[in-house]
């Protein structure tokens, strides 16, 4: 009965048409274990590397497995850099064993985020290997706390005197009413987890904000990517609709920055898919830059409102993301390479291609170059 019903779920999955179908069916049944079938079943059918490589590096790096294999793509950027590796699984109940025993300079971290149980799953034990075990994690504990939280990201933003949106977060249903009763409509809200405009719901009257406040505390919130078991109750975000905005997305990994702007569909630039390439706005990278190093970030991605007076606004905070094509996350007249940072001179665009394994390599470089820089151990590094 799984397998046929996974046929069917890859069926709707593979034919844009019936993708409703596919999304109503996820929303409203629990197929976490056959989802997880098929992505197993994905990752199955790709050529496994062979590990038949002298080390390039002094470095062994330590790969924590992701529910739905997403750890392969560090896999595989570790067999074309020529670096050691183990591939760690911390969800079993001996995982803290598996850590102490395992030896690696750094650990990367892909936590899984499809549903709020597994991400509250990392988020504890990725806080005990870093904070309590003394490990080296990358990314950030920090940026991986706020991946998929949009109200630890708006805490953060706030703290740190960071232009965003006005934003509220409420934990007690009549101060949520309250303010549905007087606040300026428009207003748009999130959902704490979700990606591509999921979750993301703008009301225009307040008979209907009201009448979801009541709904996110008593049955909860769900959507299609996250099932009718995974909900999100008691507690409700909003933030302030402004119009007529832009919106780019500035991606740091390590000294390599890429930027695009993401291409409004409907009343959502998320999700669209779309995108349009060039040289940033004038200021757009030294703000992005000046949020990175905040919070000491070497591996975040911004997306960032340009308003129709020129402020610079950040929307989200996103430690991993989608990429559609490996060469596109940033072009100047068609060409794709990526923006450094200069001084004194400023910004310089370098042509090439930096973004293939979806930026992973990039991401095991920059961890390399961390290393590297720790110990000045310039006599082993291969020049």
């Amino acid at each position: 009965m799984n397998r046929f019903c996974l046929h069917v779920m890859t069926f709707l999955k593979q034919n844009r048409m019936l993708r409703p179908l596919r999304r109503y069916i996820q929303k409203h049944l629990d197929l976490v274990e056959l989802r997880t079938c098929s992505r197993m079943l994905e990752v199955q059918e790709e050529e496994c590397p062979k590990c038949d490589y002298e080390p390039a590096y002094p470095y062994t790096l330590g790969i924590l497995k992701e529910f739905w294999h997403g750890h392969r793509h560090y896999v595989k950027a570790c067999h074309e850099l020529k670096v050691r590796y183990q591939v760690l699984d911390i969800t079993g109940p001996d995982w803290q064993e598996e850590m102490q025993q395992s030896g690696c300079d750094v650990y990367l971290v892909l936590p899984s985020v499809n549903f709020s149980n597994w991400k509250q799953m990392y988020d504890e034990r990725v806080r005990v290997i870093s904070e309590d075990l003394g490990m080296s994690i990358f990314p950030s504990y920090s940026a991986l706390w706020m991946w998929e939280s949009k109200r630890r990201t708006f805490y953060w933003l706030k703290a740190n005197s960071i232009s965003h949106p006005r934003t509220w977060v409420f934990y007690d249903r009549s101060q949520a009413l309250e303010f549905a009763s007087r606040t300026k409509l428009p207003v748009v809200f999130k959902s704490n987890m979700g990606s591509g405009a999921s979750g993301v719901i703008i009301f225009e009257r307040r008979s209907q904000l009201c009448k979801h406040i009541s709904r996110c505390f008593c049955k909860g919130y769900t959507n299609e990517r996250r099932g009718p078991n995974d909900r999100e109750v008691g507690s409700v975000l909003f933030q302030e609709y402004l119009p007529n905005l832009r919106e780019w997305r500035v991606v740091r990994i390590g000294p390599s920055y890429f930027a695009f702007e993401k291409v409004r569909s409907g009343r959502f630039h998320s999700g669209s898919h779309l995108r349009s390439y060039g040289m940033p706005p004038a200021g757009l990278l030294d703000f992005a830059r000046a949020v990175f190093d905040a919070g000491g970030f070497t591996s975040l991605s911004l997306d960032v409102f340009i308003t129709e007076d020129g402020r610079f606004l950040v929307n989200e905070l996103h430690t991993y993301f989608g990429i559609l094509n490996n060469h596109e996350m940033c072009m100047v007249d068609g060409i794709p390479g990526r923006m450094l940072h200069e001084p004194p001179a400023g910004w310089r665009f370098e042509a090439g291609d930096f973004c293939g394994n979806y930026l992973y390599n990039q991401r095991v470089l920059c961890v390399l170059d961390s290393l590297h820089q720790r110990d000045q151990a310039g006599a082993l590094w291969p020049q």
